[in-house]
């Protein structure tokens, strides 16, 4: 018998029985599935890592207010401009620092008011944190050295707001101040390196806010980030800023009022998360695929029963024991193909939909579909290769005696 007729007759045979042959691929299309999944969204992570690496470099690190550490009564501790300072004069390697600070101000336009984060940024952040424009421009040298009060409105505040009409060069009031609008960013996507800001943020300049609003009194920033030249200066600023700010603002009940984070340690901590996730999911796919597999063999034993008749009649006609082997090692094969395609277009589907709300690339490499088809065929040979010995075993003469 060659392969193509015996392929042939074991679709014919899954067909005649549709409803089993369903149940019985389940396990294999949920274990191929699983597989699939975890491999597509692994490879979309470690593609959306690159891209982060890319475009920040490994060589960031960010310093913030440990919110942790403070009761919900108590007030915060902030960095002051003297920090900054500070950082800028001590830290060697030092690239570029960013300073955000923000608070929630009452705005409004006409009759439409919300509460919202205002943030006050300097024009480097806008660079640093990618935010593209959807329309308008960003903050120019001229704004701040004018201390002119603008803003610029992240999107779903511009609807809130706005509605229909468009924001540009019209004014918001913010805090009992008017400030006219000269930007609307982009949808912000979903990244590791965040500015803290959300769709309903509302930018404005770090300097205008100092000098018309807190009058030149020092500014409080909550977040500081820095940019350094070498991985090694970067473990240097950690341990410089750490005793400088224990030193000078203390611990809160034992623990530090301020936190450090750096790009490279928190990928690393997200790698290893995701890693995890993708071990119990491997495990929860492989026992999947041996009950599946299980499930075969069974209903291959099941089959070889019911069909001992017709096994019989066809060795009567010539048919070698070989080729009843290799019938029923097809149909086993066919059966988990079947069930591992269909799980790699579940699978597909599901890392697509992931990929979709995590905003990141979606992406299948043909190494992926080459490795479950093969696993498929391989379980399908192994779980099936008893059945079909079994079946090429039998007596041809007690075969044509069953009654079943």
């Amino acid at each position: 018998m060659n392969i193509t007729e015996g392929l042939r007759q074991s679709l014919e045979v899954i067909r005649g029985n549709k409803v089993r042959s369903f149940l019985t691929m389940l396990g294999i299309n949920f274990g191929v599935g699983c597989l699939i999944a975890i491999s597509v969204v692994g490879l979309a992570f470690r593609d959306s890592v690159n891209s982060e690496m890319g475009r920040y470099g490994s060589t960031l690190l960010w310093v913030q207010t440990n919110w942790r550490a403070y009761a919900s009564y108590e007030p915060r501790t902030y960095m002051s401009e003297r920090d900054k300072t500070y950082f800028e004069s001590a830290l060697p390697g030092m690239i570029s620092i960013e300073s955000i600070f923000d608070a929630n101000y009452t705005v409004s336009y006409k009759g439409n008011t919300t509460q919202t984060t205002v943030m006050g940024v300097e024009p480097a952040h806008f660079d640093m944190f990618s935010v593209n424009m959807e329309q308008g421009r960003l903050f120019m040298d001229d704004d701040i050295q004018n201390k002119r009060a603008v803003c610029i409105l992240r999107p779903d505040i511009a609807a809130t707001l706005f509605e229909d009409e468009d924001p540009l060069g019209k004014m918001v009031t913010i805090n009992d101040r008017n400030f006219k609008v000269i930007g609307i960013t982009e949808r912000m996507g979903q990244g590791f390196i965040s500015d803290g800001s959300d769709n309903n943020t509302i930018f404005v300049s770090q300097d205008y806010v100092a000098t018309r609003i807190w009058d030149g009194r020092d500014i409080k920033y909550w977040f500081l980030i820095m940019k350094f030249d070498v991985l090694d200066n970067v473990n240097l600023a950690q341990e410089r800023i750490t005793h400088y700010l224990n030193t000078k603002y203390g611990k809160l009940r034992g623990e530090e009022r301020f936190q450090i984070e750096r790009l490279d340690t928190y990928v690393g901590m997200v790698d290893k998360i995701l890693n995890i996730i993708s071990v119990l999911v491997l495990v929860i796919a492989v026992i999947s695929i041996v009950v599946g597999g299980l499930g075969i063999m069974n209903i291959m034993l099941v089959a070889v029963t019911e069909r001992t008749r017709e096994i019989g009649i066809r060795m009567a006609i010539g048919a070698t024991s070989r080729d009843i082997l290799v019938q029923f090692v097809i149909e086993s094969i066919a059966l988990c193909l079947i069930g591992g395609g269909t799980g790699i277009i579940f699978g597909a589907t599901l890392a697509a939909v992931a990929c979709a709300i995590l905003e990141w690339k979606f992406m299948i490499s043909l190494s992926i579909v080459l490795g479950a088809l093969f696993i498929s065929t391989s379980i399908g040979l192994i779980f099936g290769i008893y059945p079909s010995y079994k079946a090429s075993k039998l007596m041809p003469i007690e075969a044509l005696r069953s009654e079943v």
